[in-house]
């Protein structure tokens, strides 16, 4: 029944002897492995991004005179009918470059390419009070 070894897919074959050492991972321990991996990448990239936006933000800002007031998030809000979920974007998103981007001016809950967990019409909505959301969204969420 060993399908992960066909080599030692039967009774007569040898047991092997492991020291702790040298004990190799599970297949299932280097899927995570490598899982995990992707997702360090991603949020590094993320991470990156932020940091590169927010510098040309701070210079451009610089140049324009000083901003004491914070920018607000935007929102986006899923197309189908049987979702309409608010998504918050990043802060250097505005919510018409997204629409630009998308077809037929539809955004789904899958398009959602900055926030992977919220990926999904399945996914919660953002605790909408707690991360500064407009009083219209609240009002829809209710």
């Amino acid at each position: 029944m060993n399908k992960t070894d066909p080599d030692r897919a039967r009774c007569s074959a040898p047991e092997e002897e492991y020291d702790s050492a040298s004990t190799p991972e599970s297949a299932i321990d280097q899927r995570t492995r490598k899982h995990l991996r992707v997702w360090v990448r991603r949020l590094h990239c993320n991470e990156g991004y932020e940091n590169r936006q927010r510098s040309s933000k701070k210079r451009a800002a610089a140049a324009s005179g000083p901003m004491d007031v914070k920018e607000p998030y935007e929102w986006i809000r899923c197309c189908n009918p049987s979702c309409g979920k608010w998504r918050m974007l990043l802060r250097s998103m505005t919510a018409s470059t997204v629409m630009d981007s998308v077809k037929n001016g539809e955004w789904y809950c899958v398009m959602n390419t900055w926030d992977e967990k919220a990926a999904s019409c399945g996914a919660a909505q953002e605790s909408l009070p707690s991360v500064g959301c407009p009083p219209w969204v609240l009002i829809d969420h209710d």
